[in-house]
Protein backbone atom coordinates (compact mmCIF):
# COMPACT_ATOMS: atom_id res chain seq x y z
CA UNK A 1 0.00 0.00 0.00
CA UNK A 2 2.87 2.38 1.11
CA UNK A 3 4.32 1.82 -2.87
CA UNK A 4 1.18 2.78 -4.40
CA UNK A 5 0.32 5.51 -2.39
CA UNK A 6 3.32 7.25 -2.92
CA UNK A 7 3.02 6.76 -6.94
CA UNK A 8 -0.29 8.51 -6.17
CA UNK A 9 1.43 10.96 -4.98
CA UNK A 10 4.23 11.44 -7.34
CA UNK A 11 1.53 11.44 -9.83
CA UNK A 12 -0.86 14.15 -8.13
CA UNK A 13 2.52 15.93 -7.98
CA UNK A 14 3.65 16.16 -11.82
CA UNK A 15 -0.03 17.13 -12.69
CA UNK A 16 -0.57 19.79 -10.19
CA UNK A 17 2.88 20.72 -11.91
CA UNK A 18 1.43 20.35 -15.36
CA UNK A 19 -1.08 22.75 -14.78
CA UNK A 20 0.91 25.12 -13.44
CA UNK A 21 2.96 25.34 -16.10
CA UNK A 22 0.67 25.58 -18.58
CA UNK A 23 -1.70 28.34 -16.73
CA UNK A 24 1.71 30.23 -16.44
CA UNK A 25 2.51 29.80 -20.03
CA UNK A 26 -0.57 30.56 -21.19
CA UNK A 27 -1.05 33.79 -18.84
CA UNK A 28 2.49 35.00 -20.26
CA UNK A 29 1.58 34.64 -23.80
CA UNK A 30 -1.99 36.96 -22.69
CA UNK A 31 0.78 39.37 -21.16
CA UNK A 32 2.76 39.13 -24.37
CA UNK A 33 -0.78 39.63 -26.60
CA UNK A 34 -1.86 42.75 -24.32
CA UNK A 35 2.04 44.10 -24.44
CA UNK A 36 1.97 44.10 -28.50
CA UNK A 37 -1.61 45.75 -28.91
CA UNK A 38 -0.53 48.62 -26.50
CA UNK A 39 3.29 48.83 -28.59
CA UNK A 40 1.25 48.74 -31.55
CA UNK A 41 -1.16 51.31 -29.76
CA UNK A 42 1.53 53.89 -29.42
CA UNK A 43 3.59 52.97 -32.66
CA UNK A 44 0.58 54.46 -34.87
CA UNK A 45 0.00 57.66 -32.60
CA UNK A 46 0.58 60.74 -34.30
CA UNK A 47 -0.52 63.33 -32.24
CA UNK A 48 1.06 66.34 -31.98
CA UNK A 49 1.43 68.79 -28.44
CA UNK A 50 -1.14 71.86 -28.09
CA UNK A 51 -2.52 73.91 -25.69
CA UNK A 52 -5.65 74.70 -24.85
CA UNK A 53 -7.07 78.42 -24.40
CA UNK A 54 -10.68 79.46 -23.71
CA UNK A 55 -10.71 81.33 -26.91
CA UNK A 56 -11.12 78.18 -29.07
CA UNK A 57 -14.43 77.15 -27.74
CA UNK A 58 -16.39 80.42 -28.34
CA UNK A 59 -17.73 78.53 -31.08
CA UNK A 60 -19.60 75.70 -29.69
CA UNK A 61 -23.11 74.98 -28.36
CA UNK A 62 -23.12 76.75 -25.54
CA UNK A 63 -23.05 73.81 -22.88
CA UNK A 64 -20.31 72.23 -24.15
CA UNK A 65 -18.07 75.61 -23.85
CA UNK A 66 -18.91 76.11 -20.21
CA UNK A 67 -17.99 71.90 -19.51
CA UNK A 68 -14.65 73.18 -21.36
CA UNK A 69 -14.29 76.23 -19.25
CA UNK A 70 -14.84 74.15 -16.14
CA UNK A 71 -13.20 71.08 -17.00
CA UNK A 72 -9.65 72.74 -18.23
CA UNK A 73 -7.58 75.00 -17.29
CA UNK A 74 -6.12 77.99 -19.55
CA UNK A 75 -2.52 76.68 -21.04
CA UNK A 76 -3.66 72.60 -20.38
CA UNK A 77 -1.48 70.89 -22.59
CA UNK A 78 -3.42 68.27 -24.71
CA UNK A 79 -3.30 64.86 -24.06
CA UNK A 80 -1.52 62.97 -26.34
CA UNK A 81 -2.22 59.21 -24.74
CA UNK A 82 -3.46 57.86 -21.22
CA UNK A 83 -2.99 54.89 -18.87
CA UNK A 84 -6.07 54.72 -16.46
CA UNK A 85 -6.31 52.33 -13.75
CA UNK A 86 -10.05 51.08 -13.14
CA UNK A 87 -11.72 48.61 -10.07
CA UNK A 88 -14.73 47.70 -10.74
CA UNK A 89 -17.92 45.37 -11.18
CA UNK A 90 -19.01 43.51 -14.19
CA UNK A 91 -22.83 41.74 -14.26
CA UNK A 92 -22.57 38.72 -15.64
CA UNK A 93 -24.59 35.06 -14.75
CA UNK A 94 -26.84 36.69 -12.54
CA UNK A 95 -24.18 38.64 -10.12
CA UNK A 96 -21.86 41.33 -10.12
CA UNK A 97 -18.39 39.92 -10.26
CA UNK A 98 -14.91 42.12 -8.94
CA UNK A 99 -12.46 43.34 -12.04
CA UNK A 100 -9.44 45.42 -12.21
CA UNK A 101 -8.41 46.63 -15.66
CA UNK A 102 -5.76 49.07 -17.37
CA UNK A 103 -6.59 50.59 -19.76
CA UNK A 104 -3.87 52.31 -22.42
CA UNK A 105 -5.70 55.41 -24.49
CA UNK A 106 -4.54 57.22 -27.51
CA UNK A 107 -5.54 60.48 -28.94
CA UNK A 108 -4.77 60.70 -32.15
CA UNK A 109 -6.23 58.35 -34.09
CA UNK A 110 -8.55 57.20 -31.06
CA UNK A 111 -7.58 53.90 -29.87
CA UNK A 112 -7.64 51.79 -26.84
CA UNK A 113 -6.72 48.61 -25.22
CA UNK A 114 -8.43 47.78 -22.11
CA UNK A 115 -7.00 44.39 -20.17
CA UNK A 116 -9.07 42.92 -17.32
CA UNK A 117 -8.95 40.56 -14.73
CA UNK A 118 -12.48 39.13 -14.05
CA UNK A 119 -13.10 36.90 -11.08
CA UNK A 120 -16.01 34.79 -12.09
CA UNK A 121 -15.84 32.89 -8.61
CA UNK A 122 -13.40 31.86 -6.01
CA UNK A 123 -10.19 30.75 -7.99
CA UNK A 124 -11.42 31.11 -11.44
CA UNK A 125 -10.47 34.49 -13.51
CA UNK A 126 -11.27 35.22 -16.83
CA UNK A 127 -8.94 37.60 -18.52
CA UNK A 128 -10.87 39.86 -21.37
CA UNK A 129 -9.34 42.33 -23.35
CA UNK A 130 -10.98 44.61 -25.66
CA UNK A 131 -9.09 46.76 -28.01
CA UNK A 132 -10.02 49.67 -30.94
CA UNK A 133 -6.48 49.81 -33.22
CA UNK A 134 -6.40 50.99 -37.02
CA UNK A 135 -9.88 51.35 -36.66
CA UNK A 136 -10.66 47.82 -35.91
CA UNK A 137 -12.27 46.82 -32.32
CA UNK A 138 -11.34 43.57 -30.87
CA UNK A 139 -12.31 41.27 -27.89
CA UNK A 140 -11.09 38.73 -26.25
CA UNK A 141 -11.72 36.48 -23.30
CA UNK A 142 -10.14 33.28 -21.82
CA UNK A 143 -10.75 31.36 -18.92
CA UNK A 144 -7.74 30.40 -16.92
CA UNK A 145 -5.83 31.78 -19.82
CA UNK A 146 -6.99 28.25 -21.12
CA UNK A 147 -10.08 28.23 -22.67
CA UNK A 148 -11.56 30.77 -24.86
CA UNK A 149 -14.84 32.53 -24.18
CA UNK A 150 -15.12 35.44 -26.56
CA UNK A 151 -12.41 36.12 -29.88
CA UNK A 152 -13.83 38.43 -32.22
CA UNK A 153 -12.58 41.12 -34.31
CA UNK A 154 -13.01 43.13 -37.38
CA UNK A 155 -16.98 43.80 -37.54
CA UNK A 156 -18.37 46.64 -38.92
CA UNK A 157 -20.51 46.63 -35.60
CA UNK A 158 -18.25 45.38 -33.49
CA UNK A 159 -15.75 48.60 -34.68
CA UNK A 160 -18.68 50.94 -34.71
CA UNK A 161 -19.14 50.14 -30.77
CA UNK A 162 -15.56 50.19 -29.85
CA UNK A 163 -15.32 53.80 -31.47
CA UNK A 164 -18.29 54.89 -29.58
CA UNK A 165 -16.81 53.49 -26.05
CA UNK A 166 -13.84 55.41 -26.82
CA UNK A 167 -15.87 58.83 -27.79
CA UNK A 168 -17.61 57.99 -24.08
CA UNK A 169 -14.72 57.38 -22.34
CA UNK A 170 -12.87 60.00 -23.99
CA UNK A 171 -14.03 62.07 -20.70
CA UNK A 172 -11.21 60.66 -18.61
CA UNK A 173 -9.05 62.68 -21.39
CA UNK A 174 -11.54 65.58 -22.57
CA UNK A 175 -8.60 67.70 -24.52
CA UNK A 176 -9.09 65.39 -27.13
CA UNK A 177 -12.99 66.19 -27.68
CA UNK A 178 -11.98 69.85 -28.27
CA UNK A 179 -12.16 71.80 -31.73
CA UNK A 180 -9.13 70.39 -33.81
CA UNK A 181 -9.85 66.94 -32.99
CA UNK A 182 -11.99 65.00 -34.67
CA UNK A 183 -14.87 65.48 -32.81
CA UNK A 184 -17.34 67.14 -33.88
CA UNK A 185 -20.35 69.09 -31.52
CA UNK A 186 -23.72 69.94 -32.76
CA UNK A 187 -26.35 72.11 -30.40
CA UNK A 188 -28.95 69.78 -28.50
CA UNK A 189 -30.56 72.30 -26.02
CA UNK A 190 -29.04 74.20 -22.60
CA UNK A 191 -27.63 71.00 -20.88
CA UNK A 192 -26.90 68.53 -24.24
CA UNK A 193 -25.14 68.03 -27.39
CA UNK A 194 -24.35 65.44 -29.74
CA UNK A 195 -20.75 64.72 -30.60
CA UNK A 196 -20.11 62.77 -33.36
CA UNK A 197 -16.66 61.22 -34.02
CA UNK A 198 -15.70 59.95 -37.61
CA UNK A 199 -12.63 57.17 -37.81
CA UNK A 200 -12.24 56.20 -41.24
CA UNK A 201 -15.15 54.40 -42.14
CA UNK A 202 -16.57 54.52 -39.12
CA UNK A 203 -18.91 57.73 -37.67
CA UNK A 204 -20.38 57.02 -34.32
CA UNK A 205 -22.52 59.91 -32.42
CA UNK A 206 -23.51 59.99 -28.37
CA UNK A 207 -25.28 62.71 -26.77
CA UNK A 208 -23.54 64.46 -23.84
CA UNK A 209 -25.25 66.02 -20.87
CA UNK A 210 -24.31 68.04 -18.06
CA UNK A 211 -25.65 69.42 -14.31
CA UNK A 212 -26.03 72.80 -13.31
CA UNK A 213 -22.37 73.06 -12.12
CA UNK A 214 -21.19 72.36 -15.67
CA UNK A 215 -20.07 68.70 -15.14
CA UNK A 216 -20.17 65.96 -17.34
CA UNK A 217 -23.10 63.38 -15.69
CA UNK A 218 -23.97 61.76 -18.64
CA UNK A 219 -23.37 60.12 -22.23
CA UNK A 220 -25.87 58.02 -23.52
CA UNK A 221 -26.87 57.13 -27.57
CA UNK A 222 -28.08 53.93 -29.82
CA UNK A 223 -24.87 51.19 -29.73
CA UNK A 224 -24.50 47.75 -31.48
CA UNK A 225 -25.10 44.90 -28.79
CA UNK A 226 -24.83 40.78 -29.13
CA UNK A 227 -28.19 39.45 -28.99
CA UNK A 228 -28.59 35.62 -30.08
CA UNK A 229 -25.47 35.50 -31.74
CA UNK A 230 -26.19 38.66 -33.72
CA UNK A 231 -25.48 42.73 -33.01
CA UNK A 232 -28.66 44.99 -32.77
CA UNK A 233 -28.87 48.52 -32.48
CA UNK A 234 -29.97 49.11 -28.33
CA UNK A 235 -30.28 52.37 -26.45
CA UNK A 236 -26.75 52.66 -24.42
CA UNK A 237 -26.52 54.98 -21.28
CA UNK A 238 -23.40 55.94 -18.95
CA UNK A 239 -24.18 57.52 -15.72
CA UNK A 240 -21.20 59.74 -14.58
CA UNK A 241 -20.28 61.17 -10.58
CA UNK A 242 -17.56 62.01 -8.16
CA UNK A 243 -15.95 64.39 -10.00
CA UNK A 244 -12.65 65.58 -9.06
CA UNK A 245 -9.29 66.86 -10.11
CA UNK A 246 -6.95 64.29 -11.27
CA UNK A 247 -3.65 65.49 -13.38
CA UNK A 248 -5.06 69.03 -13.16
CA UNK A 249 -7.91 67.97 -15.41
CA UNK A 250 -11.94 67.43 -13.81
CA UNK A 251 -13.48 64.16 -14.57
CA UNK A 252 -15.98 61.57 -13.51
CA UNK A 253 -14.14 59.18 -11.50
CA UNK A 254 -17.30 56.98 -11.28
CA UNK A 255 -19.34 55.85 -13.64
CA UNK A 256 -22.21 52.76 -14.42
CA UNK A 257 -22.75 51.49 -17.78
CA UNK A 258 -26.18 49.96 -18.34
CA UNK A 259 -28.40 49.36 -21.73
CA UNK A 260 -31.33 50.50 -21.88
CA UNK A 261 -34.40 47.52 -21.98
CA UNK A 262 -38.37 47.75 -22.20
CA UNK A 263 -38.50 47.51 -18.30
CA UNK A 264 -35.47 49.70 -17.61
CA UNK A 265 -32.03 50.34 -17.07
CA UNK A 266 -30.25 47.05 -17.42
CA UNK A 267 -26.47 47.70 -15.64
CA UNK A 268 -23.86 45.79 -16.47
CA UNK A 269 -20.60 47.42 -15.50
CA UNK A 270 -20.02 50.24 -12.31
CA UNK A 271 -16.50 51.43 -11.39
CA UNK A 272 -14.07 53.71 -10.26
CA UNK A 273 -11.08 54.95 -12.13
CA UNK A 274 -8.71 54.52 -9.10
CA UNK A 275 -5.71 56.09 -11.13
CA UNK A 276 -4.65 58.08 -14.48
CA UNK A 277 -1.33 59.06 -16.11
CA UNK A 278 -1.33 61.60 -18.77
CA UNK A 279 1.48 62.29 -21.87
CA UNK A 280 1.26 65.29 -23.06
CA UNK A 281 3.53 64.97 -26.49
Amino acid sequence: MGGVLRLLLIATAVVIAAATALLLSTTNAWRRDTAAKVAALQAGSTARPGVYHPAVVEDLPAPVARYFRHTLKDGQPFVTSAVVTQQAEFFVNDNWRRLRATQHFNSVPPGFVWDARITMAPLMPADVRDAYLAGRGSMQATMFGVYSLVDQSGMAELNSGALQRYLGEAVWFPTVLLPGHAVAWSAIDDRSALATLVDGETTVSLTFRFDDRDRLVETAGDRYAEQDGAYVLKPWRVACSDHAAMQDIEIPRYCEVMWMGAQGPEPYWRGRVTSIVYSFN
